[in-house]
Order: C-alpha cells, then sequence, then structure tokens
C-alpha cells in the first residue's frame, strides 16, 4: 500500500494499526507530538466505544503532563485532516512505501525524540538551595526527597535500595545527589570481608579507614554499590550498623552523623540469580531489612537520548528496537545504555550502523540469536 498515493482513508487505516505499538510506547513514557495527533485524527475517522475514548484521553492528560514541551494542540472543533496526516507522513518520511517500514520510521522517531526538562530545586545542608538543571533519571525526585527523609527517634535518613538494569544510571544518580545536597560522596563495590566497610587495626596499632567508616562519623552519601555481588555473611556483620545510630568499629564506637545517607545499588531485589545477572547473590532478609526505601530505577529513556550521542537518531533507535525485540521473544541477552554510547563513539570515528552493532551488542550472540533479536527489525 502506498502512502503517498492512497487515499486518505487508507492512511488512516496504516495510522490506526500502528495505535496500539504507539500507546504502548507512551506507557513507556516513550511519547513523540505525531502520535496525539494520529490519535485524533483515528479517534474521529473510526468510532470507539466511550470506555476506549476515556482510556486514550487518560493517556494524552498524562503524556501532556509528561512532555509539557512537546505537545502537538489539535483543535477539536476545526480539524483539517490532510494537514494532520501530512504532518505525521513529514514525521515518519514521505518516501516511506512500505507500511513496516513506516511503522518502524515511527517507532524510531519515537525513540529519537528530544529528551525532557528538568530543574530539581533541593535545599543543602547549609540551608542553601541548589538547583539541578542537567538531565536526570526520571526517579531522581524520588530519591532526593527520601533522602531528605528523617526517621523518628533517631534523626537520620532510611537506608535507600536502588535496583535497576545494568548501565541505567544508578550510581551516577548517588553521586548527583550528593552534589546537589553539598555532601561529600563516598563509594565502593562489592565485599567480601566485613573489614571492606569497617576498616581493620594493623599489626602496628594502627586503625585503617573506610568510605563507609568517613560517612558514618563525617556525614556525606555512601553508595554501597552492587550489593547484591557481596558476600552475605559479611553483610551480616555491618548489619548493626545500618539499624542504629552507633556503630562498634574496630578503634571505637561512632555515632551516626544525621547527614549520612547510605544507599545500596544493585541489578536484583536481593533475591538471588536470575537471567540476566547470574553472579547476583540472595541477600539476607535481615539486611535487606535496613533498607526500607526501594526505588526501581531502570533504563530512563529520556535519560539515555540525553547522553547517547550519536551523529544520527537512527542508532539510538536501532538499539532500543533491538532490546525491546530480546524482551519480546525472551531473548536473555543484556543491551545497556553503555552498549548505545559505545556505538555512538565508533559511529563518530567513521563506523556505519550496522559495523556499531556488530561490534557492541550484536557481537557475543550466535547466529540463531540474530536471528531472532533482528526479525522484525
Amino acid at each position: 500500500m502506498s502512502m503517498m498515493n492512497g487515499s486518505n482513508d487508507d492512511q488512516v487505516k496504516i495510522l490506526a494499526s500502528l495505535l496500539p505499538v504507539l500507546k504502548e510506547k507512551e506507557m513507556q513514557g516513550l511519547i513523540l507530538p505525531s502520535y496525539k495527533a494520529a490519535e485524533s485524527l483515528v479517534r474521529q475517522t473510526y468510532p470507539h466505544t466511550e470506555k476506549q475514548k476515556l482510556f486514550m484521553g487518560r493517556l494524552i492528560l498524562r503524556a501532556n503532563r509528561k512532555h509539557k514541551n512537546a505537545t502537538v494542540t489539535v483543535k477539536a472543533e476545526k480539524v483539517d485532516e490532510d494537514a494532520i496526516v501530512q504532518r505525521i507522513l513529514d514525521k515518519v518520511g514521505s518516501a516511506k512505501t512500505d507500511v513496516e517500514l513506516v511503522s518502524k520510521t515511527v517507532l524510531a522517531a519515537l525513540d529519537a525524540r528530544v529528551a525532557r526538562k528538568v530543574e530539581i530545586t533541593l535545599q543543602k545542608v547549609d540551608g542553601k538551595s541548589a538547583k539541578i538543571k542537567e538531565p536526570t533519571h526520571k526517579m531522581f525526585e524520588h530519591l532526593a526527597r527520601a533522602a531528605s527523609v528523617r526517621l523518628p527517634g533517631g534523626d537520620y535518613a532510611p537506608g535507600i535500595f536502588l535496583q535497576g538494569e545494568a548501565s541505567s544510571g544508578k550510581t551516577t544518580g548517588t553521586r548527583m545527589l550528593a552534589e546537589a545536597l553539598g555532601l561529600k560522596w563516598y563509594f565502593n563495590g562489592a565485599i567480601s570481608f566485613p573489614h571492606e566497610m569497617l576498616g581493620f587495626i594493623d599489626g602496628a596499632g594502627k586503625y585503617h579507614r573506610t568510605p563507609f567508616r568517613d560517612a558514618y562519623e563525617f556525614g556525606g552519601v555512601y553508595t554501597f554499590d552492587e550489593v547484591d555481588r557481596s558476600d552475605p555473611v559479611a553483610l551480616l556483620a555491618v548489619n548493626p550498623h545500618l539499624a542504629n545510630g552507633i556503630a562498634t568499629f574496630p578503634d571505637k564506637q561512632v555515632k551516626r552523623h544525621k547527614d549520612c545517607i547510605i544507599i545500596c545499588t544493585a541489578n536484583t531485589w536481593g533475591l538471588g540469580a536470575d537471567a540476566n545477572y547470574s553472579g547476583a547473590t540472595k541477600l539476607d532478609a535481615a539486611f535487606l531489612s535496613r533498607f526500607p526505601v526501594r526505588i526501581n530505577w531502570d533504563i530512563d529513556a529520556d535519560l539515555e537520548a540525553a547522553i547517547v550521542i550519536a551523529p544520527t537518531p537512527e542508532w539510538l533507535a536501532k538499539v532500543r528496537q533491538a532490546r525491546e525485540r530480546a524482551r519480546t521473544v525472551g531473548l536473555k541477552v543484556l543491551i545497556d545504555t553503555r552498549a548505545a554510547i559505545a556505538g555512538a563513539a565508533l559511529m563518530k570515528a567513521g563506523y556505519t550502523i550496522e559495523e556499531a552493532a556488530n561490534m557492541t551488542y550484536l557481537a557475543n550472540l550466535k547466529p540463531e540469536q540474530r536471528k531472532q533479536l533482528e526479525g522484525s527489525m
């Protein structure tokens, strides 16, 4: 069916066939101005039940709230259908004649939209305000608000657990939090022995400090990264220090600083390994209970779009389509933001999109897995 030569009715039918996919994208936070125009055109051309209209209306309202800077206004009292169709055709590329290709181009346009603008104001420990204007994860505001909470009876922040897929920006989010709050940022990875957090006294009687000890005693944002790769037995020795306002270190007892904010990051919820993260360990329930505030921190499409700077938007769209295809067919492969960033750098160095894909997320796949992954791309 030709998009250019077909009638308006033909074009509307094609758009109607794309709406379910566009709705799914919108529910994932991937909204484009052309979606509202397409939905408006299709809804007026084909009758819907009141329930369907209400559902579509809610999607549009939610999209407008999320993306105020990316909204197309279509006046209901006077709709120029030809203009709307042409606007969508311009977006998907008027040279496309194959419905499947048009569909892919629409999805590519969705994934390549401009990242949302975010401005968050936080009160620093010195009482001054700090504004964050750089791109942030969609859950950063919740992290900042949770870090400002103080538990009754202890006057210290609750433990916070960030769970999300690889390269979703969990560690970066905690560093940005420290900068915004005017606190020092402390960091360590998975541990195998308690002294890696608590420190130790050497043969000469000298105590060796750790990032955890400094944050606990002097205040700061402490990030316990990749906690679900730690030895659960080692974590048990740390449990008392996480739940109380005082901790016993090898040299002395220390009172917890009121601005000591302890955050764990992990790819899992500490319930054990899964198909993607086979190295994750099952964490003790007593340890997990020390982190009552839990935030899901998966890849944020807006943030990813802001940091993956490729010569053409098709690269990020290709990575995202591969990621979604893998999820759809149940292919257990990791296609993360780091691969997207690396591929963008390769393209800037002169590699093609196909070469960048072969050298990043496709490199370790078997032929049959590639076939599965690229089946609808």
